[in-house]
């Protein structure tokens, strides 16, 4: 399942951040990150990612909470959302 994960840290903490990514770069285990993004007008990281396993979900966000909040999100590719939900309408009906 994809997955949107909105990292946000204090300011002072921004060189923590940079150096804990730099030293997990392609080493996160049960997770393939699709993107990330780092917000340079504030202190957020964006990740779209996909992992089909909760304690690998559970693992890649649990590292980085002493550093910050993480908020996931469960997202889905517009097409796949548009069909299953006109699919319940149409159940409901």
């Amino acid at each position: 399942m994809l997955f949107l994960a909105i990292f946000t840290y204090v300011p002072e903490d921004r060189d923590q951040v940079v150096q804990r990514r730099l030293e997990t770069l392609n080493k996160e285990k049960g997770v393939e990150i699709k993107g990330e993004w780092f917000d340079v007008s504030g202190h957020r990281v964006f990740r779209l990612f996909e992992c089909d396993d909760d304690g690998h979900l559970v693992a890649s966000t649990f590292y980085w909470a002493d550093l910050g909040v993480a908020e996931v999100i469960p997202v889905m590719e517009t097409q796949k959302a548009l069909k299953l939900l006109q699919k319940f309408s149409r159940k409901g009906a």
